[in-house]
């Protein structure tokens, strides 16, 4: 089963967002296994590409009394997420792993705020309060 789904994996990857594959299974068992050895093709994938890889969703389904293992690829934005206050006011968050390991780095290797703003473009609010305290 394995194999078969090495084959399906590399054709979901280059699915767009909103289409789908369906395979068609004879019962429940092979439905379960295929499901099972395409989720193991996913993990090993979200070690290359992990944004890619969490927005491939893998399901079982029954259209039309036939059971069918389905791989679909969805919008994910996993760097955007939503805070919500006290009030139950939402306010969008938006988190750049690559940014905010630059700057760690370029921290870290003592960089001056100066040219730290000039390779990132500025700092937001936020980067100012936490790395430049004393400055606000």
């Amino acid at each position: 089963m394995s194999e078969i789904a090495k084959i399906w994996f590399e054709q979901a990857k280059k699915l767009e967002v909103n289409e789908a594959i369906f395979l068609r299974v004879a019962n429940k068992t092979e439905q379960v296994d295929l499901a099972n050895a395409l989720e193991k093709e996913r993990e090993l994938f979200a070690s290359v590409d992990p944004l890619h890889a969490s927005q491939l969703f893998i399901n079982k389904v029954l259209r039309n009394m036939k059971q069918y293992t389905v791989i679909e690829r969805k919008y994910r934005s996993p760097f955007v997420g939503f805070f919500k206050d006290t009030f139950g006011t939402l306010t969008k968050i938006v988190v750049d792993p690559d940014r905010q390991r630059q700057l760690n780095l370029m921290i870290k290797d003592k960089k001056s705020r100066e040219e730290i703003e000039e390779a990132l473009n500025g700092l937001t609010d936020e980067e100012v309060m936490e790395f430049y305290p004393e400055e606000k």
